[in-house]
């Protein structure tokens, strides 16, 4: 295979993939891997949000905030409720607290699809 080729190849395969999720996007579907890379990058140094993150939450004070595993296994989250209660954090929350990120309507939904790819699978599923 010549270098042409390849470069070719790889372009395709990146444009046909830009295409995808930006009709994902536009559907307004949320989308886990986007909301693993933005929790990564976001919140870490509070929660454990996944095995490969590049290091430990950084704890001040006891109980440390949940991990999103537990999060996601909890019995009263479910999507919406989730997405809810991340939209209305407080900008400025007591102490301890977690403040509102801010985050976009894409954003929150993608974080949210991450969390929720986390909880538990009933057995034989």
């Amino acid at each position: 295979m010549t270098v042409d080729r390849l470069v070719c190849g790889v372009l395709l395969a990146a444009t046909v993939a830009a295409a995808a999720a930006q009709a994902q996007s536009k559907r307004g579907e949320a989308d886990p891997a986007a909301g693993h890379a933005l929790a990564i990058s976001a919140c870490t140094g509070c929660h454990v949000v996944a095995p490969d993150q590049p290091f430990k939450p950084i704890w001040t004070g006891l109980p440390h905030p949940p991990d999103f595993k537990q999060i996601a296994n909890r019995s009263d989250v479910n999507t919406a409720a989730l997405q809810h209660h991340l939209a209305t954090l407080p900008a400025v929350p007591q102490r301890p607290g977690m403040a509102n990120r801010v985050l976009t309507d894409t954003q929150l939904r993608d974080v949210v699809a991450y969390i929720m790819s986390l909880r538990d699978k009933p057995a034989g599923q």
